[in-house]
């Protein structure tokens, strides 16, 4: 999934003319801290203005900028979700400017897009299991363990591969996938040498990934 995909063309960004009351009601009005400033005339980012920098003007009257504006903050439309992810989480913003080849500003993604879209591609709310597997970071081809999986009949809707917390030498790869039993595929890849940490348990059909859904939107929240 792009980054045009997921773009807001109703927003409209700060001008350098406009005041700093504006700013402050856009914060309120769209729950975010910073707020993109784009040049009308060129239709260019030139900025972007933090809460913190307004917060104590005493005349808000006064133009953006009479502010130092922050380095411009945004993505290209051709980006994929995961690099807006990336983006938002470095500089810790909710809201991101997307512009085209020629960086010209078109619209902006919000932080609750970009959820809707890692739950949409992870299938998070589709029926189904999760197993998770561990294994050391050398040993990792998923290749073999796709092929594993699907030759005892299952599909994978979803994956995520992360370090594990206190050893960045292992990771721990979680699968979705369609069946709601998945004691063959476990079998599988145990008798292949794969070590599954997950239980087989209907209650934790969604355990991993609704735990990594709200580890992400806890990141995001920002």
């Amino acid at each position: 999934m792009l980054a045009k995909e997921l773009i807001n063309i109703d927003f409209t960004p700060l001008q350098p003319q406009s005041r700093i009351s504006a700013a402050l009601a856009k914060m309120d009005a769209w729950h975010s801290s910073s707020i993109p400033v784009v040049e009308p005339a060129t239709r260019k980012n030139v900025g972007h203005i933090l809460f913190e920098d307004i917060a104590d003007v005493v005349d808000e009257a006064q133009p953006v900028s009479s502010i130092t504006l922050r380095s411009p903050i945004y993505t290209f439309e051709n980006q994929h979700v995961f690099e807006v992810v990336r983006k938002m989480l470095q500089h810790e913003v909710r809201i991101i400017s997307v512009v085209d080849s020629s960086e010209t500003y078109i619209g902006i993604i919000e932080k609750k897009k970009v959820l809707e879209a890692l739950s949409e591609m992870l299938n998070i709310s589709t029926a189904g299991s999760v197993i998770t597997i561990e294994l050391a970071k050398s040993d990792f081809t998923l290749s073999e363990i796709v092929h594993l999986i699907e030759v005892e009949g299952a599909k994978i809707l979803g994956l995520t591969v992360e370090e594990a917390h206190d050893d960045d030498s292992v990771l721990h790869i979680s699968l979705k996938l369609n069946h709601v039993d998945t004691s063959v595929v476990t079998s599988s890849l145990q008798r292949h040498g794969y070590l599954t940490t997950t239980e087989n348990r209907n209650d934790l059909l969604q355990a991993d990934y609704s735990s990594r859904a709200d580890e992400l939107m806890r990141y995001l929240d920002v």
